[in-house]
C-alpha cells in the first residue's frame, strides 16, 4: 500500500512617528453606573488581545533631530515587529491547544500528545531543522482538514518563534545606544530649537521615547526567552537534545 506524506505549505502635541494600525471596537447600550462606566471605558478599547498589542507598541515621538528621529523610529519598528511575532507565536499555540482541548494552552508537548491521540491512524512526528520545526504526517488515508490546519499552525508557530529570536540581539544593541546617549541627545534636542516652549515639548518627547526604550529593553528578553523555551521544547519532542 502507498504511503501519503503531507507537509505544511509553507496630538499634535506628541507627533508620533509611527502610527498604530490597531482597530478599535466599541460596545453600546451599557448601564451608566460608575462601575458600568468603568467597564464601558475598557470595552470601548480593542478586544483583549488587540488592547494588549496596542498598549505594548512603541510609539516613537518626534524630537526634532533627524538622526535621533530615525534611530527612535528604527527601534520602535523593530520592537513592534518582534512584539507582533511574539503575539503570533502565543496565538498559534493557543489555537492548536484549543482545537485539541489541551489542559494547558502554552505547552507544545501537550498539544503533540493530543494531536497523536486524536489522529491515531496517522503517523505523526515533530521534525526540527535548525530553528525550524514542522509537524510531519504520514498516512495511507486522506488526511483530515483539521490536521492540515494544525500543520499550518505549527509552521506559523515555528516561523514566529524564529523571528522573535532573530532580532533580539540587534534590538538590545540599538536600545543600549540610545539609553547611554541620553545626556548628549538632550543637548542636541535643546540646540535644535530656539523657542523655549518648543524646546520643552521636544525634550518631553525625548523623555517619553527613552521611557518606551527602557520598557522595550525589559520586554524583549522575555519574548526571546519564551521563544527559546519553545524551540528547546520542540527539539526535545523531535528527539534532539538542545
Amino acid at each position: 500500500m502507498g504511503c501519503c506524506c503531507s507537509f505544511p505549505s509553507g496630538d499634535d502635541e506628541r507627533e508620533p512617528l509611527l502610527q498604530s494600525n490597531s482597530k478599535t471596537q466599541t460596545e453600546s447600550g451599557r448601564p451608566s453606573s460608575p462601575a458600568a462606566n468603568e467597564i464601558q471605558s475598557a470595552r470601548s478599547r480593542p478586544a483583549a488581545n488587540d488592547a494588549v498589542k496596542k498598549t505594548d507598541r512603541f510609539e516613537a515621538r518626534r524630537v526634532g533631530v533627524s538622526d535621533l528621529d530615525e534611530r527612535f523610529s528604527d527601534v520602535a519598528e523593530t520592537f513592534n515587529k518582534q512584539h507582533e511575532d511574539y503575539e503570533t507565536m502565543k496565538n498559534k499555540l493557543q489555537t492548536v491547544a484549543n482545537r485539541y482541548k489541551c489542559p494547558t494552552n502554552d505547552s507544545l508537548s501537550q498539544c503533540l500528545k493530543k494531536i497523536k491521540e486524536e489522529h491515531e491512524n496517522c503517523h505523526i512526528s515533530l521534525e526540527v531543522k535548525g530553528y525550524d520545526f514542522t509537524l510531519m504526517v504520514r498516512s495511507e488515508a486522506k488526511i483530515p482538514n483539521d490536521l492540515k490546519r494544525t500543520q499550518e499552525n505549527i509552521t506559523e508557530l515555528s516561523k514566529a518563534a524564529k523571528a522573535v529570536i532573530s532580532v533580539a540581539t540587534k534590538l538590545q544593541e540599538m536600545i543600549d545606544w540610545l539609553l547611554k546617549a541620553e545626556d548628549t541627545m538632550t543637548k542636541q534636542v535643546e540646540a535644535a530649537e530656539s523657542s523655549h516652549q518648543e524646546q520643552k515639548r521636544l525634550v518631553d518627547n525625548l523623555k517619553e521615547n527613552l521611557r518606551e526604550a527602557r520598557r522595550a529593553k525589559e520586554s524583549s528578553p522575555k519574548y526571546r526567552k519564551e521563544a527559546g523555551n519553545l524551540l528547546n521544547e520542540a527539539a526535545v519532542l523531535s528527539g534532539i537534545t538542545p
